[in-house]
């Protein structure tokens, strides 16, 4: 194991601890009643021809009792009768697993396509999550090859892989696009919780406009990544999967919050703010030689969050795009307070009705 490969495995093992992972005293294979979700995460060529691979994945128990749908609703301050059938539907596809149960103490083995042999998961943990960083042989691998597949092995004998997942594949250099989802490239309208709450569980994703466009033309630079970081829980993960494919984002890693009880789906200013910064410094750690790009929005805390980061790590960031959905303009007092310092050609404001990315920053995603 290289050096540096070692000082990123104990950087994750850190990081894992500090998510207060912590293995069950007697682990127990899973029950053929209980699932594995698998976000997609990130793998990195080493030095010696192998890769190392994240995996970040919840273990649960859907809970199917009669009325949960409707008792969420009421915690949310929505009426489900008022509801449109599709709207309902959309309500309980995506309501679903904020009723399972987190699976405490549950091992499985990992098969990694085209690799040999396969890697036994440590235990879940009390929130069901398991998060584990392996090193594995592959063959040798195409230069356009983006993705690493792999599947869980829940028991022997088993034939059918109910539970897949992948991981992307980074290049050591290139660029990396860090961007955030909810008013970012989706519309949710975050600021206010009744419009939030229809948008995230009732009513059909809506893109922002442009910029599904835009990051694909920022792909279509060879060995450009991206990176879809959100404060949203695991929970949301399927939807928020598929809106990114059928809305034509680029693929990318993706990396939410943990599973969340109702009292913590929406998550505190502190919360978030945490998140968002573990997740960008774990990336930044992991893939020193890359440049990164950080896009977000207005309607919380993007525009702090990347200035503080573009501040702690000199010369690794090569630009900042806010979406202004607040309308306050480049010239306001908190644009002015937050990017104090910041040469102004490094951010960038996008106002929603913007038809064009910003030419300075696709100047420098171009370098």
């Amino acid at each position: 194991m290289t050096l540096a490969l070692r000082r990123r495995t104990l950087l994750a093992g850190a990081a894992l601890a500090a998510g207060g992972i912590t293995p069950a005293l007697a682990a127990e294979p899973m029950e053929p009643d209980e699932e594995a979700l698998f976000m997609n995460g990130t793998a990195r060529p080493t030095d010696d021809g192998r890769l190392e691979v994240d995996i970040h994945a919840w273990v649960y128990e859907r809970e199917r009792r009669w009325g949960l749908n409707a008792a969420f609703a009421r915690y949310l301050g929505l009426n489900l009768k008022k509801l449109s059938p599709a709207a309902q539907l959309r309500f309980n596809q995506r309501t679903a697993l904020f009723h399972a149960e987190s699976e405490d103490g549950k091992v499985f083995d990992v098969e990694f396509d085209g690799s040999p042999g396969r890697k036994t998961m440590p235990p879940s943990g009390a929130d069901g999550r398991v998060n584990v960083r392996q090193v594995i042989e592959v063959p040798r691998l195409s230069p356009a090859q983006q993705w690493l597949e792999f599947h869980a092995v829940t028991g022997p004998g088993e034939l059918l892989h109910r539970f897949r997942g992948r991981a992307l594949i980074v290049p050591a250099q290139g660029l990396s696009v860090i961007s955030d989802i909810d008013d970012t490239i989706k519309r949710t309208q975050v600021r206010e919780r009744r419009e939030m709450l229809l948008n995230t569980f009732a009513r059909r994703f809506e893109p922002a406009p442009h910029m599904a466009g835009w990051y694909r033309a920022l792909a279509s630079a060879p060995d450009t990544r991206f990176h879809y970081l959100s404060a949203s829980p695991i929970q949301l993960y399927p939807p928020l999967a598929e809106f990114v494919r059928e809305a034509g984002f680029p693929p990318g890693s993706m990396h939410l919050r943990k599973s969340t009880t109702w009292r913590t789906l929406i998550p505190g200013d502190e919360d978030s703010r945490a998140h968002k910064l573990g997740v960008i410094a774990r990336l930044l750690a992991d893939f020193p030689q890359r440049r990164f790009v950080l896009v977000g929005d207005s309607g919380e805390a993007d525009p702090e969050i990347y200035a503080k980061v573009f501040r702690d790590n000199p010369g690794r960031i090569d630009g900042i795009v806010i979406r202004d959905v607040t309308g306050e303009g480049r010239l306001s007092e908190r644009y002015r307070a937050t990017f104090e310092g910041i040469d102004p050609v490094m951010w960038h404001l996008v106002a929603p009705d913007t038809t064009a990315w910003p030419m300075q920053a696709q100047t420098q995603a171009a370098r």
